[in-house]
């Protein structure tokens, strides 16, 4: 774009204002609002496009995804629930794609597996995908991700033994015997048997990235946040998004928090540290992961799981150890984002935020807590006295939302989950988000879920915690921004911010629930660039002088 005007329709420039008449747009920024006239009046001989019934947002944001882990996934087999009924059904599939001859590097990756989905209820073993072979290195990942089972001969090639010490931030499974049964427990130990993998091409990675970019512009998201950078490829990944924005193939923005156990690598090759920025790619900090996942009994909790009274799940650092993590990366200039699912995990991390910044640290540092899923009203209130943010699982609620209530935690504390309404009255900055590929990357389907709470069995989980549509768009878009210091930028329309939006089939705030879980996508457009869609799907024409 040039100089243009947006007109017509309904043009929201912020989740808590009303709509205006006219957006003026030059040099990729916003550089008037108003009436048509107004705006007219500043851009005489600007490109007009009437948007006819349709509705501007400001560009959504994805505030914690996996994107190169999401586009990889493509190439592996499938073992999600429905499709997969056994861990039989998963052994036959994973023996046909062996039949195929499709394994890429020499392996066999599959992923998505849901023990709880299952009918043996539980994790396959090493002896089920021995079944498939013994010879060819075979690795499946559970769909939270926190968990891998992996066949003899990929436990052999990741140097892990019966008698092998459990890493940090994780476990290796043994039974009753001491063997190994081929489930690695947590991020330390699926790190150890991934980094064995033969690493994918530097075109496999660019097209994965750009499968998730895809993804994210069809969708309305301008920004989106890749939380836990090496997680599948290790530094690989990192190099991938320095090599797309310096070639100015990002046409999404990406901000990026890299796996902390690859923090030194990159300090040692930019001891300036955090931010750094390559085009439209940022990265603004370090991920650790303080618990594991509610669905798989691993996530830190102050009370027993209501299906296995004698575990409260695991916390992987100690207060001390987190204190020491935070610190290091504040010192750089960078951001902690750490993953925290149980109340229990959730208070620690926070304890360490506030320990951190009464200690000397960075007063507006921002350090995130990552998924926030079983907070109390105390905890938010401690996390904004500490001066942190969070980005919220909302998905949790229509994917996971029956089995934690029916099985996992009891309605009690199950209807408290997400707590998206406390966050909101006690002034908590917080962006909400898929964690894609755990669940499909579509933030209009999670403002949906956030303002509905609405179950995939059909239920309305917690219904204290509903949130308005404004408040969930602020939370998608403004407070999205606010996460990444980007607020004076982006996350909302008014004059001198970045020219991001969606264009939207409907106004989502006229939408009953219904529709509101049915909104299409015509236009996403960052730094006025159109990335989705373009002005001829639009009633398009030039303005005569």
């Amino acid at each position: 774009m040039n100089e243009l005007i947006l007109t017509g329709g309904t043009i929201r420039t912020m989740a808590h204002s009303a709509p205006v008449e006219a957006l003026g747009i030059a040099q990729g920024r916003i550089i008037a609002l108003g009436t048509f006239q107004e705006v007219l009046m500043g851009l005489p001989e600007a490109d007009v496009i009437n948007i006819g019934e349709r509705t501007i947002v400001p560009g959504l944001v994805e505030s914690h995804v996996h994107p190169i882990f999401f586009g990889l996934t493509k190439n592996w087999v499938d073992c999600r629930s429905p499709l997969n009924k056994s861990i039989g059904e998963i052994v036959d599939r994973l023996r046909e794609r062996l039949k195929n001859g499709d394994t890429p590097n020499g392996w066999v990756r599959g992923w998505g597996y849901d023990d709880t989905l299952l009918h043996e209820n539980r994790h396959p073993t090493r002896d089920e995908l021995d079944q498939v072979s013994v010879d060819i290195p075979i690795v499946i990942s559970h769909i939270s991700g926190h968990f891998l089972v992996a066949n003899t001969k990929a436990l052999e090639l990741a140097g892990v033994e019966d008698g092998s010490p459990d890493p940090d931030e994780g476990r290796f499974i043994k039974d009753a015997r001491g063997r190994l049964t081929g489930l690695m427990w947590e991020i330390g130990a699926v790190s150890r048997v991934l980094d064995c993998i033969p690493q994918p091409s530097e075109k496999e990675l660019s097209d994965a990235a750009h499968v998730a970019l895809t993804t994210a512009a069809r969708r309305g998201m301008t920004t989106i946040h890749d939380l836990g950078i090496g997680l599948v490829a290790g530094y690989a990944e990192l190099e991938t998004w320095e090599r797309l924005g310096s070639t100015g193939g990002l046409p999404v923005r990406v901000e990026g928090y890299l796996r902390g156990d690859l923090i030194d690598q990159f300090i040692a090759l930019h001891p300036e540290g955090f931010p750094y920025t390559v085009g439209n790619f940022t990265l603004r900090g370090v991920k650790y992961w303080s618990d594991g996942s509610i669905q798989g009994l691993s996530a830190a909790l102050s009370q027993p799981y209501s299906c296995a009274k004698e575990s409260c799940g695991d916390l992987l650092f100690s207060l001390e150890d987190l204190v020491a993590l935070i610190s290091k990366v504040d010192k750089l200039g960078g951001q902690c984002a750490v993953h925290a699912n149980g109340d229990l995990a959730i208070r620690t991390v926070i304890a360490a935020i506030k320990a951190v910044r009464e200690s000397g640290g960075r007063e507006d540092s921002r350090h995130r807590v990552e998924h926030l899923q079983m907070a109390s009203e105390k905890d938010i209130n401690a996390l904004v006295d500490a001066g942190g943010v969070a980005s919220v699982f909302a998905n949790h609620i229509y994917y996971w939302g029956d089995r934690h209530r029916d099985v996992f935690l009891g309605k009690e504390r199950a209807n408290r989950m997400e707590p998206l309404g406390e966050a909101v009255h006690a002034g908590l900055h917080f962006g909400l988000h898929s964690d894609c590929p755990i669940t499909p990357m579509d933030s209009l389907r999670t403002l949906w879920t956030a303002v509905s709470r609405r179950t995939s069995g059909g239920e309305v989980l917690g219904e204290a915690q509903k949130l308005t549509v404004a408040q969930a768009l602020h939370s998608l878009t403004a407070d999205s921004a606010w996460l990444v210091h980007e607020e004076g930028q982006r996350g909302t329309l008014e004059i001198g911010m970045f020219a991001d939006f969606a264009i939207l089939d409907r106004d989502i705030f006229q939408a009953s629930e219904q529709e509101l879980a049915e909104v299409g996508v015509l236009a996403t457009v960052v730094a006025a660039e159109w990335v989705f869609g373009n002005s001829m799907t639009l009633d398009h024409k030039r303005l005569k002088s």
